[in-house]
Formats: structure tokens, C-alpha cells, sequence
């Protein structure tokens, strides 16, 4: 089985009350290059700021790596915890990638979410997985505000 990344989006948890909006992407450009996108709306009355970073491929090469040997995927497989709060958005992982099997290739998808029963050794991988996320993020690219989300 051999697993291949097609991208990674991250949202915090945020109270959303306001209107408030955040993701940070693992995404191809247009011309197929590794980029880092940040999405930033602080209410329902703010643009939205979008802020592109570049990514070396190998630095991708080697958080894929990551993902496979330190079983990223298993921590989707958590069960529910009782924890749940209302006007709020819990953190999400959602990871998009090919996997291959005996020659056959299908799209997946893991969502590793806020509200599972996680041990400490879960959320140390946690952690890691958000550090290396968020390390992969180059130099600036551009950063726009999109007033026709207002």
C-alpha cells in the first residue's frame, strides 16, 4: 500500500458567534507547485484575509513521510467524547490523499477532529502534527483582502 498527499486543510477551534472564519490549507496552485493558504474573517463584517506562502516539495516529501510512519491516519479512529459545546467550532484535520492498493488507486479522506476521547500520547501526536503543519509554510507569496465575502 503506498500513500501519496493531495493536501491538508486545518481550522482551530473558534467561537463563531461573530462570524468568524479560519482554515489553513495544504493545497497545489494552478501550475501544480505546493502552497500554504491562511483564510482569516474575524466576523461577519470583515474580509476576508488570504495569505499564500510557498512550500518546498521536499518539505512536503517529508511530511507525508510523517504522516505514514507515525500512523497520523489511526488517530481518525478515536471514539466520540461526551465534550460538546454549542456557538462553536471545533478544530478539524482533514487530510486528502491517494492510496494504492494491489495497483488500485482511490481518493481518501481522514477528519481527525476536537471532539474524541485522545490520551496524552494522542494529543503529544497532535501537537507534532500542527508544529510540522505549520512549519511548512515558505516565504510569502501574496496576502489579499477579499471584501466581497462582507
Amino acid at each position: 500500500m503506498t500513500i501519496k498527499l493531495r493536501g491538508l486543510c486545518f481550522s482551530p477551534g473558534y467561537c463563531d458567534m461573530l462570524g468568524g472564519a479560519h482554515s489553513t490549507s495544504l493545497e497545489r496552485n494552478e501550475n501544480g507547485n505546493w502552497i500554504f493558504v491562511s483564510r482569516d474573517r474575524e466576523e461577519h463584517t470583515s474580509p476576508t484575509v488570504v495569505s499564500t506562502y510557498s512550500v518546498s516539495s521536499e518539505s512536503v516529501a517529508e511530511f507525508e513521510n510523517y504522516i505514514k510512519s507515525r500512523k497520523v491516519f489511526s488517530l481518525a479512529k478515536r471514539p466520540k467524547s461526551d465534550l460538546f459545546v454549542t456557538d462553536y467550532s471545533p478544530w478539524t484535520y482533514s487530510i486528502e490523499y491517494d492510496k494504492t492498493v494491489l495497483g488500485k488507486t482511490k481518493r481518501e479522506y481522514c477528519r481527525i477532529t476536537e471532539y474524541k476521547k485522545y490520551s496524552k500520547k494522542d494529543n503529544d501526536r497532535i501537537k507534532e502534527l500542527h508544529d510540522r503543519f505549520m512549519a511548512l509554510r515558505g516565504q510569502v507569496l501574496s496576502q489579499t483582502a477579499n471584501e466581497d465575502d462582507i
